[in-house]
């Protein structure tokens, strides 16, 4: 068993290292060169404030370059996503307007660039009654209303703070303490740090293991179960995210690493909080795609209406291929090595958020 494991996690390390991060940019961590004071609670609260006043003013203008310039990552890329899709389609964007409660702020003690912090709030969808079902990024089920991490970035001295990604807590999972000093500052756990369960910068890959096999795959003996890791794996396994194969064709699926920063912070037990960012590929086709063949059109693909936005006009019954990709933040609780457990995962890896959205489609 521990030999399987093992070799898992030499595994989720070669894929980690397959990835990288853009030009201009540092991991957590490892912080850029040039120090930088550590965000403090008052910075934060200005910076959480004059971002959902700019959404709120995009709003009420119909104004997308506002809303695109207070993102950064994950949440560029998703809203720059939405934005074509609605262009294409003659349509103006919708966004939702959201109301929040009042948040926790997660500080780094670091200094160097990229600085950043973590809004913890609970956050409302206008005019959706409490207790609406939701279908949410991968399908999975989340409410209108409920807890989120929204993580923000400045990447130079000379850049403004910007909006990289927000993940909300599925019902059932909950957020550890962290370890926080008196100012409410908290250190950042290296993502090389052998010290816990796997090393932080692994955590997308040992979570990918699991969501592309099941309870079957190795990995599921480090990472425990749940709506974000076999509940996804269920979920694509039974209804591929809405793609249908026809008779003859087959689909796969497979989560990935990307290019966007990883960050981890240290929690009340020794543990790591950690945020990373991963590609979710669906893909329907005809066999001879897969197997590198001649490759002849098959049967009409039928194309759910939330991809057909993101496909050229003419492309409502691809006969060769539909493939569709979700850009996908999590957060991830990393416990201590040799954590016997304390009830949240029985000394496992708990992915305990989500978010993101439709980045790409592509049909042929």
């Amino acid at each position: 068993m521990l030999a399987g494991v093992a070799l898992v996690m030499t595994a989720a390390l070669a894929a980690a290292g397959c990835t990288s991060a853009p030009a201009g940019t540092a991991t957590a961590g490892a912080p850029a060169a040039g120090a930088a004071p550590a965000v403090t609670a008052a910075q934060a609260r200005q910076v959480f404030g004059s971002y959902t006043a700019a959404w709120n003013r995009a709003i009420a203008a119909g104004d997308q370059a506002l809303v695109l310039a207070s993102a950064s990552g994950v949440e560029r890329a998703v809203l720059n996503a939405a934005r074509e899709s609605a262009q294409d389609s003659r349509e103006r964007l919708s966004l939702p307007r959201y109301r929040y409660g009042t948040p926790a702020f997660y500080l780094p003690e670091q200094t160097g660039y990229p600085r950043w912090f973590v809004a913890d709030v609970t956050r409302t969808a206008a005019g959706v009654p409490a207790g609406t079902g939701m279908s949410g990024p991968a399908g999975v089920a989340l409410g209108g209303s409920g807890r989120v991490l929204m993580l923000f970035e400045q990447t130079r001295p000379a850049g403004g703070w910007q909006l990289a990604s927000t993940s909300q807590v599925p019902p059932g999972e909950s957020v550890p303490a962290l370890a926080a000093d008196g100012a409410g500052h908290v250190p950042v756990v290296p993502l090389s740090d052998t010290a816990l369960l796997a090393r932080p910068d692994v955590t997308g890959a040992l979570q990918a293991a699991v969501v592309d096999d099941g309870p079957a795959s190795a990995a599921a003996q480090v990472v425990a179960g749940g709506p974000l890791t076999t509940g996804l794996y269920r979920t694509e396994r039974a209804s591929l995210l809405g793609l249908r194969a026809p008779r003859g064709d087959v689909y796969l699926w497979e989560l990935e690493g990307s290019h966007y920063g990883r960050f981890a912070l240290r929690t009340a037990d020794g543990g790591a909080l950690v945020f990373y960012a991963m590609y979710l590929n669906t893909t329907v086709e005809v066999p001879a795609v897969l197997n590198k063949g001649v490759v002849k059109p098959g049967p009409p693909i039928t194309v759910p209406g939330y991809l057909a936005p993101l496909l050229p006009p003419g492309k409502t019954a691809p006969r060769v291929s539909l493939e569709a990709q979700q850009l996908l933040s999590f957060a991830a609780v990393d416990p201590p090595s040799g954590d016997g457990g304390d009830g949240t995962g029985n000394g496992k890896i708990q992915v305990i958020a989500i978010g993101g959205g439709l980045s790409y489609a592509n049909a042929s």
